[in-house]
């Protein structure tokens, strides 16, 4: 190796350990990042307490991630990086086999744990003297098997399901999805873990027709949605998913609509609880197509509490314990309630024996995703 070379080696090196360090001081830090669709670390000044537990240390590396200059390219450059050396993971995302299907890793419970959770579902049922329906929609990783790399370690292997269910008490009722969604190409989004409106057709008719609303949803053909047009609204949908993996070479999705807005007669009607208080709002928000979290579009985005009212409908209402899965489900379960009500654990700390009291529900869906039903903090007040 040549002294000019050296220098040049060494002169390299310190430009970008010193040069990097520097920036990452100069530059302001950022409060969002939209790639990863995500709120990033800010610097805690250290205390006695923080510095002797190790907390300061550990916030201080997490912000130091989070605020690296050029984080968002460096994602996607390491993304690229481990593809070319045959790897087939990056970030905790795995790359589809036909290269444009990502898969978030997936959270698997101890029995005890899960035990533990089905157990708050199943207190909930002994809470209420209305019907209580319970259902978790299995992950992408489960339904689109074939697409995982091979020996892929942590993926839905389908046994929280079928254990969720074995679990379930006297006094709820499950509905089994699985069998709707398996193998359907169309039921999830590539980039995104959530499923699409074409896979939330299907599995809405599947639990209305276990909550006693319709018959023989086996067939799908019994609501007649597939008469109605599929309208796209967007072709550049990028999901959480996506964000994480910097996978920079996978196409964007499409997000379709099926129910109009207003509902297939258009007296359909909406009231949002976005910050606590009652707001007019509507089925779907064409303003979060303009940015980058565009599965809000759907009623708006995480809310405590959303109440759809559909006085075409019968008199039946529905109070559904969910995650985000719901938002793309809503519109077909108005159709056949005359009010479905959206109730967020995350969000919302009031009382569901009290909520279903005084809104006069009829009946009762819990209803997660297997990931966040397996990672979700606040399943312990369906016991409350």
């Amino acid at each position: 190796m040549s002294k000019k070379y050296s220098i040049f080696i060494t002169a390299l090196f310190c430009l970008f350990i010193f040069g990097f360090g520097a920036a990452h001081f100069i530059l302001p830090d950022r409060d969002f990042s939209e790639q990863e669709n995500t709120f990033l670390e800010q610097f805690r000044a250290p205390t006695w307490d923080t510095v002797r537990s190790g907390e300061f240390m550990e916030k201080f590396e997490k912000y130091y991630n989070h605020q690296f200059p050029l984080r968002d390219q460096w994602v996607r450059l390491k993304a690229r990086s481990e593809r070319a050396l045959g790897k087939q993971e990056n970030n905790k995302v795995y790359f589809g086999t036909d290269g444009q299907t990502l898969f978030a890793q997936f959270t698997k419970l101890s029995d005890q744990e899960l035990a533990t959770r089905v157990g708050f579902v199943n207190k909930l049922g002994d809470n209420l003297d209305v019907p209580v329906y319970f259902s978790l929609v299995p992950d992408k990783s489960w339904t689109w098997a074939n697409l995982l790399p091979a020996n892929a370690p942590n993926v839905d292997d389908g046994s929280t399901i079928t254990q969720a269910e074995e679990l379930c008490g006297d006094r709820v009722a499950y509905i089994d999805l699985r069998w709707v969604l398996a193998d359907d190409r169309g039921a999830f989004y590539r980039t995104d873990h959530h499923w699409t409106t074409m896979g939330a057709l299907k599995a809405g008719q599947v639990l209305l027709e276990g909550m006693g609303l319709v018959q023989q949803a086996g067939d799908l053909k019994v609501l007649g949605y597939q008469s109605l047009p599929y309208t796209e609204v967007s072709g550049s949908f990028y999901g959480t998913t996506y964000s994480a993996s910097g996978a920079a070479w996978v196409e964007p999705d499409s997000i379709y609509t099926i129910i109009p807005e207003g509902g297939t007669k258009g007296n359909v009607t909406v009231t949002g609880y976005p910050e606590g208080q009652p707001i007019e709002s509507s089925l779907y928000h064409p303003e979060k197509l303009e940015v980058k979290d565009k599965y809000a579009y759907f009623l708006g985005g995480n809310q405590p509490l959303c109440v759809i009212k559909n006085p075409d409908a019968q008199g039946r209402k529905l109070l559904v314990v969910r995650d985000s899965y719901s938002d793309s489900l809503a519109p077909f379960l108005a159709e056949e309630f005359q009010e479905v009500h959206l109730f967020d654990l995350r969000y919302n700390n009031v009382s569901l024996k009290k909520y279903v009291a005084e809104n006069g529900i009829s009946q009762v869906l819990v209803l997660y995703s297997a990931g966040n039903f397996n990672t979700d903090k606040n399943l312990f007040k369906l016991g409350l």
